[in-house]
């Protein structure tokens, strides 16, 4: 498909330049595009998203199986903080129920996709895609190209509002519930245009949004208020990672506690985070819990995951042999990427092929023991994209698959590439740029 789209384009240029002159695309994700959107046979969309499925229901079942169900001890070996788990944990340890959605950092190797990492819960960018395929599709050519060949994208945004409707059947949603896109004081700043094109999208689905951040959000007693308006569902948009201080568990308390209560709808809490944290990966990668899964679960888990393991001065098995971790980090530093548990959007994240010896060693023996996970290196494929000067050359380009799982299948692919055969980490600040994805039928 992605041959027969470039054999037959003079150009690309109009493709990334529509996007970009969208009105509501610039305010919410700026001016960088690929030329082209990706194409995806609608059978492999199906599958990959089942499989990101069964897989989310490995995690979800980590601290019954490997914790006694006790999920502050599940949280403290994926590398959470005690300040974390006392702000986002019930003091019981019981767990909490959590949606199904997540998306996914995903790259296609010669036999596949590799899952680098699971983003799960509601702070999720790419609700917005589905105007990218809508800019896109201004284009001439393009809108030819999908009719020819009958290609569909995912609605991911009215996906999210099905997926609300499922979650809080107390809400009348044929009514028009409020909603609050709640994010953290020091980010809201940056989010905010976001958010409120979030808001503006939600409209003709018969949602009011409010984008606000914590410090705006009052909770009385009958309820949970934002700028005088009653709230019936909080859409969560701030991480755990916000809560680094006393103050900061303080000033998120207080939604915490009005969901716990009843008095407003939350999505998603905190603790669905901990099921997307790398360290989590790693619980499932490792062989010592191996015996904890049967034969499809771990092939399952080895089809999708490379060789990830919590960072720590002990024995492991790598390549078929016990070996001693830390020696054997630094002595395939080429091999391995270094990162944080709980990072988001690239940050925090070391490829070991790009640094200098020196200073991988000094950063791996200084997150020896603490919330890091080491994650063998993915060879990703290259795609062809027009260069988008009006020629027709085109140049490769690496893409990270952003897919999302909403319930139990494919919910859309919010990617991101770089004009780079080899970039480590895809991202913003890399200088990473936008597309998304049609996908043929399902059958």
């Amino acid at each position: 498909m992605t041959t027969a789209y470039l054999a037959d384009r003079p150009n690309a240029e109009s493709v990334a330049r529509l996007c970009a002159e969208d009105e509501r695309l610039r305010a919410a994700l700026g001016g960088n595009y690929l030329t082209r959107p990706v194409f995806l046979d609608g059978q492999t969309a199906q599958d990959i998203g089942e499989r990101l499925s069964k897989l989310y229901d490995l995690l979800l079942s980590l601290p019954e199986r490997l914790f006694g169900n006790d999920v502050r001890e599940f949280a403290a070996a994926a590398g959470w903080s005690p300040l974390q788990m006392r702000t986002a944990l019930r003091p019981d340890g019981t767990p909490r129920s959590v949606p199904r959605i997540a998306r996914s950092d995903l790259y296609q190797e010669a036999d596949g996709f590799r899952l680098l990492e699971l983003n799960v819960g509601s702070p999720l960018g790419g609700f917005d895609t589905p105007l990218i395929n809508q800019a896109m599709l201004r284009d001439d050519h393009l809108r030819r190209f999908v009719a020819e060949h009958r290609l569909e994208y995912a609605d991911t945004l009215r996906l999210l509002v099905e997926m609300w409707r499922e979650a809080f059947p107390a809400l009348d949603f044929d009514a028009g519930p409020v909603v609050a896109l709640v994010d953290w004081p020091s980010s809201f700043p940056t989010l905010a245009p976001r958010l409120r094109v979030m808001a503006q999208m939600l409209e003709p689905l018969g949602i009011e949004a409010i984008a606000c951040h914590v410090g705006e959000v009052e909770v009385r007693d009958d309820g949970v208020y934002v700028h005088g308006r009653r709230i019936d569902l909080v859409h969560r948009w701030f991480v755990s990672e916000d809560l680094i201080a006393p103050a900061d568990a303080a000033l998120a308390a207080p939604i915490l506690v009005a969901a716990d209560e009843g008095r407003v709808e939350l999505f998603a809490s905190l603790e669905t985070e901990l099921y997307g944290a790398k360290g989590c990966l790693a619980l499932v990668s490792d062989e010592r819990h191996r015996s904890a899964f049967d034969a499809a679960e771990l092939a399952l888990a080895d089809g999708l995951l490379p060789w990830t393991r919590m960072l720590a001065d002990r024995k492991v098995e790598a390549e078929g042999e016990q070996v001693d971790m830390l020696p054997y980090t630094l002595a395939h530093r080429e091999e391995f990427a270094l990162k944080a548990t709980a990072g988001h959007g690239g940050l925090d994240v070391m490829a070991g092929w790009q640094a200098d010896p020196e200073e991988w060693r000094s950063r791996v023996l200084a997150a020896a023991g603490g919330p890091y996970v080491v994650q063998r290196r993915v060879r990703p494929l290259v795609e062809r994209f027009p260069v988008g000067d009006g020629s027709v050359q085109t140049e490769p380009v690496v893409v990270n698959w952003g897919v999302f799982m909403i319930g139990h299948g494919y919910g859309g692919a919010f990617n991101r590439g770089i004009a780079n055969p080899d970039p480590g980490v895809i991202s913003l600040a890399n200088g990473a740029s936008f597309t998304t994805a049609f996908h043929t039928p399902v059958a």
